[in-house]
C-alpha cells in the first residue's frame, strides 16, 4: 500500500529540531535551562515527616497515516492527529497512606483515571478506581510501554479501570494480588450498565539483578454478566484506524492469562497470552515482542509490582548527550472468530527516542491483516509526563 506519510515525517523533523534547540548541548549549561528542568518530572513538596505531594499528568500527541482495505473493497486512507492523552492530577503520601486522583481531557471529554487511596502495612490495601489485577502489559503505565499502543488482547477483553479494592502481598522478587470490582466512575456518570469483576495475579522474578531479569506471571479474571460488544473492542495497532474487532463474550466470563518477560542489559523481551470464555462466545490472543537499546540503557523492572517502569537515558540532551535510542518489534494476534468477529494478525516495528527522562518521541509502523481487511499505518507520538 502507498503511504501518505510526508506530513508525518516533516512534523517529526520539526519537533525533533525544536527539542534539540530548546535544550542545552553542554552539561555545565543544564542548570541554566528551565526547559530541561520541565522534562525531569514535577517536583515533590515534602514536609519534615517525609510526607509529600506533587502534581502529575501527561500529554500524548499522536499523528498517523493509515491505510485500510476491506476485503474486495477500495482502500481508505486516513491522515489525522489527536491528543491520545491529556491528563492532570495530584498524588502524594501521608504516613502509610498514598493517594492519587487524575482526570483525562483527551478526545473532547473528561474522564476519571486513577482515583484511589492505598495503605501499606503487612499487606497492601488499595481502595477506589484502578486497574484490575491482570496483564503485565496493562498494568505497566502507557508512559513506559514499548509501542504507542498495547497488544490487542488488553482492549478486546475489556481490561479497564473500575471501582473496587485490591489486597496485595509483595516481596523482594514477587507480588500476589487479588481484587473485587464493580462499575467505573465513568460508566456511573453515563448510566451505563455495570458488572462484577473478580481478579487475581501472581508475578515472580527468579532472576532479579540490575541489568538481568526473568519475570514469570499469570492472572485470572471472572466477570459476572459480562457485557459484550459495546464495551469490548480492539484496533489493530493504530488508534486512529476505523477497523475494530468486537468479540461478544457475554454472560459470565472467565479469563486466563500468562506472562513472560526478560531483560539482559540492553535487550528486553516480553510475551503474553490470554483466553476468555463466556456464555456467548470465546476469544484468545497474545503478543511476542523484543527490543534493544542502542545507547546502553537497560529497561527498568519493578519486581514489587511485576511490571516495567521508567527507563531514563544515560546521556540526555541536557547533559550534552544524544538521549537514549531504542528499537523494538512485535507480533500481535487476536482470534475472535468464536465470539462473532474475525482473526487479526499485526506486525509492528518501533523506534523510540528518549531525549530526557520524562520526554519521548515514538515512531511505529504496523502492518496488519484480518479476515475482513488489510491495513498498515505509520504513527508518531510526542510524549511528555510529569
Amino acid at each position: 500500500m502507498k503511504h501518505k506519510s510526508q506530513m508525518v515525517f516533516k512534523s517529526v523533523l520539526a519537533a525533533v529540531g525544536g527539542v534539540a534547540l530548546a535544550l542545552p548541548v553542554h552539561a555545565e549549561d543544564a542548570g541554566k535551562n528551565t526547559l530541561a528542568g520541565l522534562f525531569q518530572g514535577a517536583p515533590k513538596y515534602k514536609d519534615a515527616d517525609g510526607n509529600w505531594l506533587k502534581l502529575r499528568g501527561r500529554i500524548f500527541y499522536d499523528m498517523a497515516s493509515v491505510n485500510e482495505t476491506p476485503t474486495g473493497g477500495a482502500t481508505n486512507s486516513i491522515d489525522a492527529d489527536e491528543f491520545r492523552a491529556a491528563r492532570l492530577g495530584v498524588q502524594g503520601q501521608n504516613g502509610n497512606f498514598k493517594y492519587v486522583a487524575e482526570l483525562d481531557f483527551a478526545g473532547g471529554k473528561t474522564s476519571f483515571k486513577d482515583v484511589n487511596v492505598s495503605w501499606n502495612g503487612p499487606v497492601a490495601v488499595k481502595v477506589g478506581q484502578m486497574k484490575t489485577t491482570n496483564s503485565m502489559e496493562e498494568i505497566t503505565s502507557a508512559r513506559n510501554i514499548s509501542f504507542l499502543e498495547r497488544g490487542m488482547v488488553t482492549d478486546a477483553f475489556g481490561l479497564d479501570r473500575r471501582l473496587g479494592m485490591i489486597v496485595a502481598k509483595t516481596g523482594k522478587n514477587y507480588r500476589l494480588a487479588a481484587g473485587a470490582f464493580g462499575n467505573s466512575l465513568n460508566a456511573k456518570q453515563s448510566s451505563k450498565p455495570g458488572n462484577t469483576v473478580l481478579s487475581a495475579r501472581v508475578s515472580f522474578a527468579p532472576i532479579l539483578e540490575a541489568d538481568k531479569v526473568l519475570h514469570i506471571g499469570g492472572s485470572v479474571r471472572y466477570v459476572k454478566s459480562a457485557i459484550g460488544a459495546p464495551n469490548r473492542s480492539a484496533r489493530w495497532g493504530a488508534h486512529l484506524a476505523n477497523e475494530k474487532i468486537k468479540p461478544v463474550i457475554g454472560g459470565d466470563a472467565r479469563l486466563y492469562g500468562l506472562e513472560l518477560a526478560t531483560v539482559f542489559k540492553g535487550f528486553h523481551a516480553q510475551a503474553e497470552y490470554m483466553s476468555e470464555d463466556g456464555d456467548l462466545g470465546s476469544a484468545n490472543g497474545g503478543f511476542v515482542q523484543a527490543g534493544y537499546f542502542l545507547t546502553g540503557e537497560t529497561r527498568k523492572y519493578k519486581a514489587g509490582s511485576g511490571k516495567f517502569d521508567r527507563t531514563k537515558p544515560l546521556r540526555p540532551l541536557s547533559e550534552g548527550g544524544f538521549g537514549g535510542w531504542e528499537v523494538a518489534a512485535r507480533f500481535d494476534t487476536l482470534d475472535a472468530r468464536k465470539a462473532g468477529d474475525e482473526q487479526v494478525d499485526a506486525w509492528t516495528l518501533g523506534l523510540t527516542w528518549y531525549p530526557e527522562s520524562h520526554l519521548r518521541v515514538k515512531v511505529n509502523y504496523t502492518d496488519a491483516s484480518g479476515d475482513r481487511f488489510a491495513g498498515d499505518g505509520l504513527q508518531v507520538r510526542f510524549q511528555v509526563d510529569w
